[in-house]
């Protein structure tokens, strides 16, 4: 029986922790857009593109 006088106010502890956790990773929008972190990786960012060796556009003929 003493043993239980001292697991069960540790657990009670442990358990109000992450409680308190979560409640503060819910705060700091951690579960916003979970999908968005998987996706990033793949996505193409226009400013990131090499255009060096892309063809350039022909000049347009300007009319009189």
């Amino acid at each position: 029986m003493p043993g239980l006088s001292i697991m069960l106010p540790v657990t009670v502890l442990l358990a109000l922790g992450f409680l308190i956790f979560f409640f503060w990773s819910v705060k700091n929008r951690d579960y916003d857009d979970p999908e968005m972190t998987a996706v990033k990786m793949v996505m193409d960012d226009e400013d990131d593109v090499d255009r060096s060796m892309q063809p350039k556009a022909p000049k347009a003929k300007k009319e009189k």
